[in-house]
């Protein structure tokens, strides 16, 4: 190929919009990538698949009167943007007014589908996230939007005009007379467009250094010695800084969504590999030493950012979550495709049978491959095993000498690779790894990361905290005064819901053991901030504010777009439908047809 009209870096979803909308509107592309093959799509191959969308007609056939003002007020209450923050304001706006139809949409064109019941994420502590649900979940999971999109590229009648080239890595941009004109490769080799590059390269959550530099230290005190990786190694922020080079603006890099709700995986296939998990809403929520949190109770499916918040307010930034084997069958799942085999292939049958019953398969996988799950069937066992979890941190120097790392648990040879997904119980037996008991006793406790002696939980202040939980379940209803009892009450109401949360269930229970604790780390995932955009994602200048001839940025490389449109927070699902959105506004804008914008609607004032 010649040099192509439009050099697009990055092979992940919102790359891969891109470069089909480059291809429907005539132009000649060239698609970089330092994957493999078989990880294309990125991220958004492995993620569950939510869509954050308003008034859709899956909300509609559900009785949910939706609106665009409502949406948006939710979407400003949260992000707490500042009256400076135009860009990402704007983008604000036309994401919530238009991913309907501009993302939904579009997807339904290519032949997605998504799930006839609308999930309900983020509600808020205080009823301040989304006011009605909107997480759409994909039918067939982030691969299959992946899937979809490929498809499209795949069986376009000018294929032709198209290359990709795997392995590649981009290490720096050309610039001629102010403009970006191509690309240099990591071994000095010059690639030249004739009218676009395109940064489609994700954020910085695979660099945990850089996440450490930046972390919000006002708000979540001093980062974390560790974090599990939730994002993929590629996303480190090497582009970002070469934007900045070129005269960019890059944005808001401290504004990350990390959850609080991750576990080691029981088949690592990454350095300090996480897994996102759906915690159990019936479970309680406890600090490093076995203490529930309070006033407010940590719920995370309610509040993400409020649950990181609480977690990090302690220098060792995990916690205890403490259900019981009847709960974790019923409420317990794992985000993204992996660990959703029936999802992800589109398999009716067992995938209603698995929200009807449960997932018990998910939950002996994790208790016997994950260190993080341990279960006992007494209070004062749970508190033992706790401890020796808690003194077997990753790093420690345990005295023993005998912890095993996550990277020591399996070797390479033996883990699955992306493109090799298998069903939970088919990943690892238990007799493959080490558990968390093996690792080292409740004796051999070691200093915690942040150098502060671990201390162990008492049995005591466990079965006291639990028991004072279980007490207000044996009044009964009627006599309920407990946040947490309230919040299932209202998850039970919406039928989204209702099949998925234990009707009151108590954690000491003979018939519902063994007990269960998992503790729960920090894992880097998303990128709010990032490379900031107009919204044409046309890269400004950070002097000026004029947009760089050439440049483009687009999916969590532009913060999703204006370089921060979520601000401070997320109302969940709006990540791959942003990826979509400015994939699909950047080809727009390079082919001279510009998609038409809405005029956003009046607000509340306590929502501006």
């Amino acid at each position: 190929m010649s040099d192509p009209d439009a050099i697009v870096v990055g092979a992940g979803l919102a790359g891969l919009v891109s470069t089909l909308e480059l291809l429907r509107s005539g132009h000649t592309v060239l698609l970089l990538d330092r994957c493999e093959p078989r990880e294309l799509g990125g991220l958004a191959r492995e993620a569950f698949g939510g869509m954050f969308m308003v008034d859709s007609p899956e909300q509609r056939r559900s009785r949910i009167r939706d609106s665009e003002r409502l949406a948006l007020e939710d979407w400003l209450r949260i992000a707490e943007l500042g009256a400076e923050e135009q860009w990402p304001r704007r983008w604000a706006e036309q994401y919530v007014t238009r991913a309907r139809d501009d993302v939904g949409g579009w997807l339904r064109e290519l032949g997605v589908r998504f799930f006839p019941v609308v999930n309900w994420a983020e509600r808020g502590n205080f009823g301040d996230g989304n006011s009605v649900p909107r997480f759409h979940l994909t039918w067939g999971t982030g691969k299959a939007l992946v899937e979809a999109v490929w498809g499209g590229i795949e069986r376009h009648p000018r294929r032709a005009s198209l290359e990709v080239r795997f392995r590649a890595r981009v290490g720096g941009l050309l610039v001629e007379d102010g403009r970006v004109v191509g690309c240099q490769m990591e071994n000095g080799d010059e690639i030249r467009a004739t009218k676009a590059v395109v940064i489609a390269a994700g954020g910085i959550g695979g660099n945990h250094d850089l996440v450490r530099r930046v972390w919000p230290t006002d708000e979540l005190g001093s980062p974390p010695r560790r974090m599990l990786m939730g994002s993929h190694l590629y996303a480190d922020g090497a582009l970002h800084e070469e934007v900045e080079r070129v005269g960019g603006a890059v944005t808001h890099l401290e504004r990350m969504w990390n959850y609080a709700d991750a576990v080691r995986h029981p088949a690592p296939q990454r350095p300090d590999h996480g897994l996102k998990l759906i915690p159990p809403r019936s479970g309680l929520m406890l600090d490093p030493d076995g203490r529930r949190y309070g006033p407010v109770p940590v719920m995370p499916t309610y509040d993400a950012y409020a649950a990181l918040e609480r977690m990090c307010e302690d220098e060792r930034k995990y916690s205890w979550l403490i259900c019981n084997q009847k709960i974790a069958r019923r409420e317990l799942d794992v985000s993204g495709s992996q660990h959703n085999p029936h999802l992800r292939e589109r398999r009716w049958v067992r995938f209603a049978l698995g929200v009807l019953l449960g997932k018990p398969r998910v939950l002996s996988h994790l208790l016997e491959g994950s260190p993080d799950f341990v279960c006992a069937d007494t209070l004062p066992e749970l508190a033992e095993r706790m401890n020796e979890v808690a003194g077997a941190l990753e790093g420690d120097e345990v005295v023993a000498g005998e912890q095993t790392t996550a990277g020591e648990q399996t070797t390479a040879g033996e883990q699955t690779t992306a493109g090799e997904q298998t069903t939970a119980g088919e990943q690892t037996t238990a007799g493959e790894q080490t558990t968390a008991g093996e690792q080292t006793t409740a004796g051999e406790q070691a200093a915690a990361g942040d150098g502060t002696k671990q201390r162990p939980i008492d049995p005591d202040v466990l079965a006291a905290e639990i028991g004072r939980y279980d007490e207000s379940i044996a009044r009964g209803k009627g006599l309920f005064n407990d946040d947490q009892l309230r919040r299932i009450a209202q998850l039970r109401n919406w039928r989204g819901d209702r099949l998925r949360t234990c009707a009151f269930q108590r954690i000491v229970d003979p018939k519902a053991g063994p007990l269960i604790a998992i503790r729960l780390q920090v894992m880097a995932r998303k990128s709010l901030g990032g490379i900031q955009t107009d919204l044409a994602c046309r890269v400004l200048r950070a002097g000026d504010g004029q947009p760089i001839p050439g440049l483009y940025a687009v999916g969590e490389a532009a913060g999703f777009g204006g370089g921060g449109m979520h601000g401070k927070r997320s109302l969940e699902g709006t990540f791959l439908g942003g990826c979509v959105f400015t994939g699909r506004l950047a080809a727009a804008a390079i082919a001279g047809a510009e998609l038409p914008q809405r005029v956003p609607p009046r607000v509340a004032a306590s929502a501006r």
